[in-house]
């Protein structure tokens, strides 16, 4: 019986780590599309990001994130490069941005994968 729970367990931690790695861009695209003058765009609160963040990345609280990106980037061809702390909060921007008709927008996912694309 036992067995079982192990085996239902990887399987549920598998298809935990492949359902949050899907829709994140490429770090190689993502330096690519830095390169060409994309805005990494952070979506942790102001707390989150005045304790520390990647140089360079520009702070749209998820929160208030349509409002602060319609006034800071108003073209909807924009490349936005999205992250958060886990990339959680980054895929929620990422929909919520596409819904407002921002169709060059991709989610880096978390502030340590995040960095790597920057270095």
């Amino acid at each position: 019986m036992s067995e079982y729970v192990w085996i239902i367990l990887a399987l549920v931690v598998a298809g935990f780590l492949l359902i949050s790695r899907r829709g994140r861009m490429p770090i190689k695209d993502a330096k690519t599309a830095l390169v060409d003058g994309a805005v990494v765009v952070d979506v942790r609160s102001e707390q989150e990001f005045a304790g520390g963040a990647i140089e360079g990345a520009v702070n749209v609280p998820l929160n208030g994130l349509i409002r602060g990106v319609t006034k800071k980037y108003p073209e909807k061809d924009t490349v936005l490069l999205c992250h958060c702390a886990s990339g959680a909060r980054s895929a929620s921007a990422v929909k919520q941005l596409r819904a407002a008709g921002y169709e060059n927008v991709h989610n880096l996912g978390g502030y340590g994968r995040a960095a790597k694309v920057l270095v």
